[in-house]
């Protein structure tokens, strides 16, 4: 119809050439418009309609509705902006929407909210904050990070991690992805922050059984939780590496810190690749494994990195108490040096569960007549190096390996002590438990033994 106009008997003049110019330029608007969100953000009254998205300033972040595979549900997330869609934060995991006429928005009272069709809310940011009458803008920052703020913060906020004026921000909401510049909370007082829970399958992004955090216990170290208790863990935090992880790589290994202590007693866990152009991401899958993910620009696709647990030995406690599990060994798990196991024919029968027990008792706790301050008589202590230490460690100040020796002497019921990393002395009072042998770990654990098990 238009090339009818154009190419008709009417003569093509110059008011008629400015009229058409302006006509396409109205319709290119129009089309533009009706496309989709080309902006990183939106402010309070204006919404994202299934099948519109927003993109980060520098692409790299994509938001909108999107289905799990084999499945019609819609959920509104955050995924990296690439032909492979990697969904990273979730907002209504638990609320699916039916059917594409889903919106999501940032509402009169200062949420952020997901709406079905019948424009029912089925989820909310819940800001109780006093924001209603403030000019709020939901901005997707280039960190992954999407973040509720005022209107003249949204111009000015960084693009990478926390946004401390924020009112909302989906790094302190995650789901089961960790990327870099988030913090991760590390509260002795607020206990165990299990940060990250997995999908529940593979094509459901409802909470499922495993969770992924931080045992804040000084030292603080990663762990993997299951419905049952623990999954896996990191070892102990002793500022460089986490010791039950000798094989992190470089990026792993000087990517992460642990700030100074808070007026709260707040301590985080951040995590900065020492390659920042490189995209990198962690997460807890369904099954209970966490994966660290590289993207390769080569190929196109997400290289797994590492992975844990990736064995056997890496399973929580596999070989139970005062025992150590060697991926090396055959059978995998042996009693300690002192230790024989509790249960025999089970432990025979490969069923390691019950673990081991102390052959000696300490000199120490058997005679009454040795005070805990003596050191324990005759009692001594036994090397066992290239291990994960092991867990529930007790952080003690000393300046030296003597020192801390020292301190485990005095105190009978202390069953072990490590010196690591020059600074760090720990002691253990409980039953040691999950120790693992890694023929590259630098970590030496010293066990209190009776004379004559020495």
């Amino acid at each position: 119809m238009l090339g009818a106009f154009v190419n008709g008997g009417m003569p093509f003049t110059g008011k008629n050439r400015a009229s058409f110019f302006l006509f396409s330029l109205f319709f290119v608007s129009l089309s533009l418009l009706s496309y989709s969100h080309a902006a990183n953000s939106i402010s309070r009254g204006q919404s994202v309609r299934d099948g519109e998205t927003l993109i980060s300033s520098s692409g790299k972040f994509e938001l909108g509705f999107f289905s799990p595979a084999n499945s019609s549900l819609r959920y509104v997330g955050i995924w990296y902006h690439f032909s492979v869609k990697t969904v990273v934060w979730v907002a209504n995991r638990e609320s699916p929407v039916s059917g594409e006429s889903g919106v999501f928005t940032v509402s009169s009272d200062g949420n952020l909210m997901v709406l079905d069709g019948n424009n029912r809310t089925v989820w909310s940011s819940g800001n109780n904050s006093s924001a209603v009458a403030t000019n709020l803008t939901a901005v997707l920052k280039d960190s992954g990070n999407l973040v509720l703020l005022a209107g003249t913060d949204a111009d000015s906020a960084s693009a990478d991690g926390d946004i401390s004026n924020s009112y909302w921000q989906s790094f302190k909401h995650p789901t089961d992805t960790y990327l870099p510049g988030m913090r991760v909370r590390v509260n002795s007082v607020a206990g165990e922050n299990r940060a990250f829970m997995s999908w529940k399958s593979s094509n459901d992004p409802s909470p499922g059984n495993y969770s992924l955090g931080v045992d804040p216990r000084n030292p603080p170290q990663i762990v993997i939780w299951g419905q049952s208790g623990r999954e896996w863990r990191s070892g102990h935090w002793i500022g460089q590496i986490f010791t039950g992880v000798p094989n992190m790589i470089g990026d792993i290994r000087y990517g992460f810190s642990l700030t100074t202590t808070e007026a709260d007693g707040s301590m985080y866990f951040t995590y900065t690749p020492s390659n920042r152009s490189k995209l990198l991401m962690f997460r807890i899958l369904w099954n209970g494994t966490e994966e660290q993910l590289g993207w390769d620009e080569t190929s196109n696709e997400w290289t797994v990195l590492q992975s844990q647990p990736a064995k056997e030995c890496d399973l929580y406690n596999r070989c139970g108490d005062f025992a150590i599990c060697n991926e090396m060994d055959h059978p995998k798990c042996s009693c300690m040096k002192g230790f024989s196991p509790k249960s025999p024919d089970q432990w025979n029968s490969g069923n390691w569960s019950a673990g081991c027990a102390r052959k000696t008792q300490l000199q120490c706790r058997d005679n009454s007549s040795i005070t805990a301050g003596d050191g324990g008589g005759m009692d001594g202590f036994l090397k066992l190096g290239c291990v994960k230490l092991p867990d529930f460690a007790e952080y003690v100040s000393a300046s030296s390996r003597d020192e801390c020796e020292v301190k485990c002497q005095k105190n009978c019921s202390c069953n072990a002590y490590a010196f690591a990393g020059g600074t760090s002395c720990m002691l253990w009072s409980e039953n040691l438990i999950d120790v693992q042998h890694f023929a590259q770990s630098r970590m030496t654990v010293r066990i209190r033994l009776a004379k004559s098990e020495l």
